[in-house]
């Protein structure tokens, strides 16, 4: 098991502008909402404690699901930007702070997504370290991988050491977490990622 705790954010306004539902350069948001994000990007990074745990398996420990086909190893992870951003957005729409709140949850997804970028190319270096070709990352949810996996993931990482919980729906607490696994490849020409 590994467990990461130091990333770095790079939180671009036009992302996060596409998160709250503007189009790629059709549409240019109000002075309101632009004032709004400049103000939470700054202070961001004291309602965020990103975290990533993950585990590489011998495919012999999977649950012999389709996806795992042919992996050597598979990598597993489960990362969050724990919850007190998520707390904060929700208290900002309780008390009819609608915009703030939804710049905060367009953030937070960012955020997380790059945890989960972050953690990707830890787990990429790993099977590099091991002489094998990884996959690009696959989440529960997916491409064939249905959300129910969610539950092989969380029996194989500790994700309760980072703060993340499954609930019964195989949604994730805190909400800005995600998962997702990569495969490793004894063969480079069954690798979906470029190199």
């Amino acid at each position: 098991m590994a467990r990461l705790s130091d990333f770095s954010f790079n939180l671009d306004e036009r992302k996060i502008l596409i998160r709250l539902g503007y189009q790629k350069r059709l549409e240019n948001p109000s002075k309101a909402v632009r004032r709004a994000l400049t103000a939470e990007i700054v202070g961001v990074r004291a309602l965020l404690d990103p975290a990533a745990v993950f585990e590489v398996i011998d495919y012999a420990q999977t649950n012999g699901h389709p996806i795992f086909s042919q992996a050597v190893k598979v990598g597993l992870a489960v990362c969050t930007i724990g919850p007190r951003l998520e707390l904060e957005s929700s208290a900002c729409f309780q008390r009819n702070d609608l915009l703030r709140g939804m710049v905060l949850d367009a953030i937070g997804s960012e955020a997380v997504a790059q945890v989960c970028r972050q953690t990707e190319l830890a787990l990429v270096e790993r099977a590099r370290a091991l002489g094998l070709w990884p996959s690009k990352w696959f989440a529960p949810g997916y491409r064939g991988w249905d959300l129910e996996e969610q539950g092989f993931v969380f029996s194989r990482v500790p994700a309760g050491e980072i703060g993340v919980r499954l609930l019964d729906s195989f949604l994730m607490v805190p909400r800005k977490s995600g998962s997702f696994r990569i495969n490793f490849y004894g063969d480079r020409a069954l690798s979906t990622r470029s190199f």
